[in-house]
């Protein structure tokens, strides 16, 4: 099996992760591969906003399942990234 290098950054909201993942892409020249994205992209799918999208996922748990499973997807064709993340069940190199 091919190795990933592949970094995973997990935290709260206004916890540093973007600036630490801007940083380190730029120090190991990195690519970045940011869940909020795809979780925004959801909650506009959902017609949605970001906040009533944060109160849905609550109850709906496979919605986060969706957000990780995203990373696993992509890390499948892509090496070298940071994974800048709201993570709240497995991180996604379990699933790679």
């Amino acid at each position: 099996m091919e190795k990933r290098h592949i970094i995973s950054l997990a935290g709260d909201l206004a916890s540093g992760k973007g600036t630490v993942s801007r940083i380190m892409m730029e120090k190991l020249n990195y690519g970045i591969y940011r869940n909020g994205e795809y979780f925004r992209s959801l909650a506009k799918k959902h017609n949605m906003s970001i906040t009533e999208f944060n109160l849905y996922v609550e109850d709906h748990p496979e919605i986060d399942q969706e957000v990780e499973k995203s990373c696993a997807i992509y890390a499948k064709d892509h090496d070298n990234f940071i994974i800048d993340a709201r993570l709240r069940m497995v991180c996604c190199s379990r699933i790679i």
